[in-house]
């Protein structure tokens, strides 16, 4: 029985990632410009890992309440309590929260309101201060292809800064110096 080897025949979740994080779907299109897209893509670059570990973290506590009891979902709770607290997050966090509706519900489907939404078409906002939240953990297949993407935009980001800083100065220490700033610039984002 030495030298065995293991293998598994069944069906593997074949989903393009990428396409589903910066391709706009049916629904998100007609919720969504372009530019917002674009921008909340943005946001979601510099601020999309600390998102997804406070997703997991709000998915592995049970509700409290018979109302959203669920093992399916983890506790249900407001948007803005699904964002961790950070100097830098609180400065956008509008656009987090938009973020949070737009693309980790309207797009992945990764968070589900536990009730319906108050559209106000007057103000053309979306008022979700009274709706909760919870995290469908049937979809926690799709956490660690956010996180790659995530860490794979600002490898393209540092890359392409590097190479327009070396393109410019034909300087390889002026390169790493950009690539230091880069490097420094995503850590103090998470402050």
């Amino acid at each position: 029985m030495k030298n065995y080897r293991a293998v598994d025949h069944s069906q593997v979740v074949k989903t393009n990632m990428f396409k589903g994080f910066a391709i706009r779907n049916n629904t998100a299109k007609e919720s969504v410009g372009l530019l917002k897209w674009i921008w909340l893509c943005i946001v979601e670059i510099m601020f999309g890992e600390e998102l997804i570990e406070s997703i997991v973290t709000t998915a592995s506590v049970d509700n409290m309440s018979d109302r959203y009891k669920s093992s399916d979902y983890g506790i249900a709770l407001n948007l803005s309590v699904h964002i961790p607290s950070g100097v830098m997050i609180n400065i956008f966090r509008k656009s987090v929260i938009e973020v949070l509706y737009y693309k980790f519900y309207i797009q992945y489907l990764l968070i589900e309101p536990r009730d319906e939404v108050d559209i106000n078409q007057h103000k053309s906002e979306i008022d979700c201060t009274r709706i909760r939240f919870s995290v469908f953990k049937q979809k926690f297949w799709q956490i660690i292809a956010f996180r790659r993407i995530y860490i794979f935009s600002w490898v393209i980001i540092n890359a392409s800064i590097d190479l327009v800083v070396y393109l410019f100065s034909t300087s390889i220490s002026m390169a790493l110096i950009s690539a230091f700033i880069v490097e420094g610039l995503r850590r103090l984002i998470k402050v």
